[in-house]
């Protein structure tokens, strides 16, 4: 019988920020990605672009109800995690870290930013270990055809 798996990861993300070339904005932001995850050559690499900022202990939740998603993420080319976030006095203050790309999408459309980077394999095997804990997809359904002959007496 299978541990159950944890279901939460507690990660640091590294933005980084970089003067904009746009005439509107100072800056553009972006996420690096994860520690776990980011190595030491691609902190100083990123370093040399702009200046890094670390969001310690953030924790990722993983929630059972969420499972089809997590499973859609995961088998994707390439998974991600997504940063949830609002820009205020020019620093990021984090809502939310998650790999739910529909909880993702709808903080954007509510108007917040969501920057997304790719998931570590570290974190794939952890959300690997979460689904087949927990999830069983749904078997495929044939579908019925509708008999409108039957339903009105004849052709239309």
């Amino acid at each position: 019988m299978l541990d159950i798996p944890s279901d939460h990861f507690s990660v640091t993300a590294v933005l980084l920020k970089k003067i904009s070339q746009h005439r509107w904005a100072r800056h553009s932001w972006s996420l690096l990605g994860v520690i776990p995850g980011l190595s030491e050559t691609q902190l100083s690499n990123a370093q040399n672009e702009g200046e890094l900022h670390y969001y310690p202990d953030l924790h990722l939740r993983l929630f059972r109800h969420y499972c089809d998603s997590y499973y859609q993420n995961l088998m994707s080319e390439q998974a991600k995690i997504y940063f949830i976030g609002r820009l205020e006095n020019d620093l990021f203050t984090p809502v939310l870290l998650t790999v739910d790309f529909d909880e993702a999408a709808s903080y954007m459309e509510a108007g917040d930013q969501v920057m997304e980077a790719a998931l570590p394999d570290e974190l794939c095997v952890w959300l690997e270990r979460f689904l087949i804990y927990h999830y069983a997809p749904e078997a495929p359904k044939k579908r019925r055809r509708e008999r409108w002959k039957d339903n009105d007496g004849g052709a239309r």
